[in-house]
């Protein structure tokens, strides 16, 4: 079997310098694209993922937003409304785009008749005409302009979609020349588009089968598939490998293939990984495989999309791996194509003298250079590892590379493993930079092959081991134990404390046998505590906490410490409406009712008695059953009163006695 590889298949300039300066912008904040970058899905959906947006309106976004311009090309309203909107523009406009709006402009302010040659709903013309006279005309087939008022007074300027196909472009040149007399063409259509379809055609009429490669909603996609067609009836248009149809090969087949100017290098791969790697039941008795076949036939040439052995022959100060291939060429492979690793150290990734499987991304015969690709291979291979690990659900160690506003990125077998925030940890993270450079164990839970998109979850094997963890701790515990913990977090209804793998709760009314208003007047997040074992609830896993000892109670043999009619010294500690509390003693307070203050009357306890004023009173009543105190002030000021009025009576009888 013989592939022949169209050489101008793949990212055109335009294309290829719109998708690196959108990459650049990667897990930035507030990035978007205006429409899709490029007509591909895949690397929409890539830089979706890289937190890069596409939006369709300038009003949805915020100021001082960063908005990258697809390559099609917009309206000239989007760059006022983006300055009027403090917005960044990154200008990704392809450069032949951008010649023809200058084109239109210059010829509208000449008042001259604009007809712009293309398909009206693609983006690219819509973004022309925005840069011309609101009378410009569009036109798609010569057949519409007989229906068409093309003015005879005034210059007509013919222009033309980059993608459109030059045979309909020249039907359409013709008929207005035919008609009209100052016409000024251009003929803007790509170079690169001719030259893609002129060597489309060439293969198509060489080969039994012809592969066109890109998006569905890609124009110039579309025209490959049609001008192949022409040549070569067994044509096919798929945007990527898992369209391909290998029964539909046989392996004495001349197979062409080209691809769209927006279909990346890396779909192009896999289709051609997909046929060396795929056996074909049809060869032979000896049922050698279809890659077999593909290495017996190429084995004297080295050719793009190959997977081939060379050998490491030094490591370059830019950290570039020069490889042996046996070619007349060394090929070269960057160090972001060595791994999907950013920060990798390169001498520890190959070592000189070490066979390597590269893949061979680009040759160039003019500049005696060979681009090669070690990543690409690992991701072939490495993804049915990450197949396997899905089925298996195997647990992973990996390393955190990359910290995104959504969660972290870890580079595995060639691929990228996502891990989001929600999915990271059993707690709220605030900063995910504690994340890089870290090794963390997780699974994976879901995959999409054909987009390599694989989802990775850390939070549930940890909390398995929380929850394994919680089953030991609570067998070890009892109601009545007390055990040590740390005050993990403080509210204000009480405390939570990690008793070692499980969280205890103490409620406020269990800290202190005080009067507290807030956890905080006991404990400290951090702080070592002794706790005694309340209750236990082993289906919820729960564990109620106290700090109140029996041997701290205050209130054993209360009665006996403080029977009624005895008189006590004690701190008013808090006043309310009704009287105010007086502490006789750490955590013991006895209520002084404001009938109970004085003997005259008091509207507001607040004028007779201050908060930490120590003054002397009686015991009235002692209820241990309601654990209650009632005190009395005025018992005593009367008592005093009584003294005094009893003295003056005796010093009166004395006066008397004595006259």
């Amino acid at each position: 079997m013989e592939i022949i590889i169209a050489k101008t298949a793949g990212f055109c300039f335009g294309v290829e310098r719109a998708v690196n300066l959108a990459y650049n912008q990667s897990y930035k904040k507030n990035v978007y694209t205006y429409g899709p970058i490029i007509h591909n899905s895949d690397v929409v959906n890539s830089l979706s993922e890289r937190g890069i947006k596409e939006i369709a309106c300038i009003d949805n976004i915020e100021d001082k937003s960063t908005i990258i311009i697809r390559s099609h090309g917009v309206t000239s309203d989007v760059y006022s409304q983006a300055k009027d909107n403090n917005i960044k523009i990154i200008d990704a406009t392809c450069p032949y785009v951008k010649k023809i709006h200058k084109i239109v402009q210059r010829h509208s302010k000449a008042n001259d008749t604009i007809v712009i040659v293309g398909n009206k709903e693609h983006p690219e013309v819509i973004g022309i005409k925005g840069w011309a006279s609101k009378d410009s005309i569009i036109v798609s087939d010569v057949s519409e302009l007989s229906k068409l008022r093309i003015p005879d007074n005034k210059a007509i300027c013919i222009v033309c979609q980059t993608t459109y196909r030059h045979d309909k472009f020249r039907e359409i040149v013709d008929w207005i020349e035919e008609r009209h007399k100052n016409v000024k063409i251009y003929d803007t259509i790509c170079n690169a588009t001719s030259e893609r379809q002129a060597e489309a055609i060439e293969i198509a009429k060489q080969v039994d089968y012809m592969i066109v490669i890109g998006d569905k909603k890609s124009s110039n996609t579309q025209k490959l598939y049609e001008v192949s067609k022409k040549y070569c009836r067994n044509t096919v248009s798929i945007e990527n490998a898992d369209e391909l149809e290998l029964n539909n090969l046989k392996y004495n087949d001349r197979i062409g293939m080209t691809a769209g100017a927006s279909t990346p290098d890396g779909t192009i791969e896999e289709v051609v990984l997909k046929m060396q790697h795929k056996e074909n039941n049809e060869v032979n008795e000896e049922n050698m495989s279809f890659a077999e076949l593909y290495a017996e036939h190429e084995e004297t040439r080295l050719r793009k999309g190959q997977i081939v052995m060379g050998r490491v022959i030094g490591i370059t100060q830019d950290d570039e791996v020069a490889v042996d291939l046996g070619h007349k060429f060394d090929g070269i492979i960057s160090k972001n194509e060595l791994s999907a690793d950013p920060n990798i150290d390169v001498s520890e990734v190959v070592e000189v003298g070490e066979e390597i499987e590269v893949y061979v991304s680009r040759i160039n015969d003019a500049e005696s250079t060979v681009v090669l690709s070690k990543r690409r291979v690992d991701s072939v291979h490495g993804w049915k590892h990450i197949e396997k690990a899905y089925k298996e659900q195997t647990v992973l160690t990996g390393t955190v590379s990359v910290i995104t506003k959504g969660g972290v990125i870890v580079p595995m077998h060639g691929t990228n493993i996502f891990i989001p925030i929600s999915l990271l940890a059993g707690r709220y993270i605030e900063d995910l930079s504690e994340f890089k450079d870290k090794e963390i164990q997780f699974q994976i839970i879901e995959i999409e092959a054909r987009r390599r998109r694989v989802i990775g979850n850390r939070k549930a094997l940890l909390m398995d081991k929380i929850e394994k963890r919680k089953d030991e701790v609570l067998e070890t515990l009892e109601v009545g134990k007390r055990v040590t913990g740390t005050v993990k977090n403080i509210t204000g209804y009480g405390i939570f404390v990690d008793l070692e793998g499980i969280d205890g709760f103490a409620h406020i009314s269990n800290l202190s046998w005080k009067h507290i208003k807030s956890p905080k007047e006991v404990v400290k997040i951090g702080q070592e505590i002794e706790v005694e074992v309340l209750e236990i609830d082993m289906d919820n896993k729960k564990v109620s906490l106290t700090m109140k000892f029996d041997e701290d109670n205050p209130w054993t043999d209360i009665e006996e410490k403080y029977p009624a009619g005895s008189v006590v010294e004690g701190k008013v500690v808090r006043t309310v409406p009704f009287g105010a509390f007086v502490e006789i003693e750490e955590g013991l307070e006895a209520l002084l009712h404001i009938s109970q203050i004085s003997t005259d009357h008091v509207e507001k306890v607040e004028s007779v008695l201050s908060v930490g004023e120590t003054i002397e009173i009686k015991i009235l009543q002692v209820d241990t059953k309601s654990k209650r105190i009632n005190v009395s002030r005025k018992a005593l000021l009367e008592e005093t009163m009584s003294e005094e009025e009893q003295t003056e009576v005796t010093e009166d009888e004395v006066s008397e006695e004595t006259e």
